[in-house]
This record gives C-alpha cells, structure tokens and sequence, in this order.
C-alpha cells in the first residue's frame, strides 16, 4: 500500500480492492476532507458561514471516494450512478462563490482517494489549502482601501464635536468620514467613517474606548473586507 502512495499508474485492473485498502480510501478522503474544512472554516469571511456547509465538505468527500470504489472501470455503474444522482434535487443556494471552489476541490480529492491515486489527493490538497491560504492573508482581490465600517452617535450637547479624535489617532491607521446625519434638533450627530486599524488585534479595545467617552453612543463596527449577499 505504501507503494502505492507515490505511484499515479495504478487503477482498478492493477489494484484489487479488499478491506483494507477500501478502509484506507475512505480514512484518507475523511482527513483531507477534514483539512479542506477547517481551512475553509478558518479562512472564511463574510456573514454566509454555515456549520451544515462545513459538514457537507467532509461527508462529500467519503462519499464520492465511496462512489468511485462502487464504479470501478465499470461504465454500466457509471451511468446507475449518474442516473441516481440526477435524481436529486439540490435546493440550498450557494451564497459565497468561493465555497463552489471547495466543493470542486472536495470532490476532486474524493474521487483521487477512491480511484487509489493517492499522490494526486495529497498533492491537489496541500497544493491548493496552501495556495487559498496565500490568497486570504494576501486579501487578493480586494479593491477596498479601509477594512472596516465604524457607526455611532454624537451627543453635541455633552461634548464636542472632535471627542473621538484622540482615539483615532492611538488605533486607527487610517479614516475617512462617509455621512454624518443630525437628528434631535441638531443636538445628536450620526457618523459613519472607513476605517483601517493599525492593529486588528485592537478592534475590541477601540471600542470599548469609544463607548467610554462621554456623548458616545451605538458603536457599531461592520468589516468591509469583502462583499457578501444574505
């Protein structure tokens, strides 16, 4: 079995399937699904993140390798299974076009585990966990200069205008005014700002030294890093 690991020639006319190796197939589609899954679960952003979704990756995963053992080089099993397949209705919408990726990846590392391609499972793994990793600390492909989103209300009356400033200054790298909305004859200011921390590690803090100040009030913080429908 260890032979065939770092080999890419083998198939079902080679290799006969017994116990050990459809256990072994099923345990190697469980753990890379199971990698595939908590990078997604790490890496994920946005507010479309699903429990039952990460779920699904794995269980997807032992299936299709279970599926592929089932057809063999057999096309008539082939098409029973395509048949039964098709049977299914799949009705839950896909809210983020990036988990689409992983359930490609999923399948194709099941279908690589079931088929005994061993080396094709672990390369296209590790080869793409690494490369999506890259991608997410990287922030690829964002067109936003500020990563968050900062609200809250202004009492003029108890302080002034400019109360927030020092503040500002200690954690935040960057920011910009969006709208400031007056309500309460003029007395309450409603501020939006883009802001960019100097340390995401300060988020709370910055916060929490908001809400300190007198005249401050409905903090809200809403990341901005990427856009996500819900």
């Amino acid at each position: 079995m260890l032979e065939q690991l770092f080999s890419t020639t083998q198939g079902y006319a080679v290799v006969a399937l017994n116990p050990a190796i459809i256990l072994f197939n099923l345990l190697l589609a469980f753990v890379l699904s199971l990698i595939i899954a908590l990078v997604y679960k790490a890496t994920h952003r946005g507010l479309s993140y699903s429990q039952t979704f990460v779920t699904t990756l794995i269980i997807s995963g032992i299936v299709i390798a279970a599926v592929m053992m089932v057809i063999g080089n057999d096309i008539a099993r082939a098409f029973g299974a395509f048949g039964a397949f098709s049977l299914i209705r799949f009705r839950t919408a896909i809210k983020d076009a990036k988990d689409m990726g992983y359930i490609f990846l999923v399948l194709a590392v099941g279908m690589a585990a079931g088929t005994n391609n061993y080396l094709i499972a672990l390369a296209t793994t590790a080869v793409v966990l690494i490369i999506l990793f890259a991608l997410y600390k990287l922030n690829f492909g964002s067109i936003r200069k500020f990563d968050y989103l900062l609200n809250f209300s202004l009492d003029t009356s108890r302080q002034a205008e400019n109360i927030y400033k020092p503040v500002f200054d200690q954690y935040l790298k960057s920011s910009s005014l969006l709208n400031i909305k007056a309500i309460e004859s003029g007395q309450v200011l409603q501020l939006s700002f883009s802001i960019k921390f100097i340390s995401e590690s300060d988020a709370q803090s910055f916060i929490t030294e908001l809400e300190r100040l007198n005249g401050i009030a409905n903090v809200n913080l809403i990341t901005a890093k990427n856009d996500v429908e819900y």
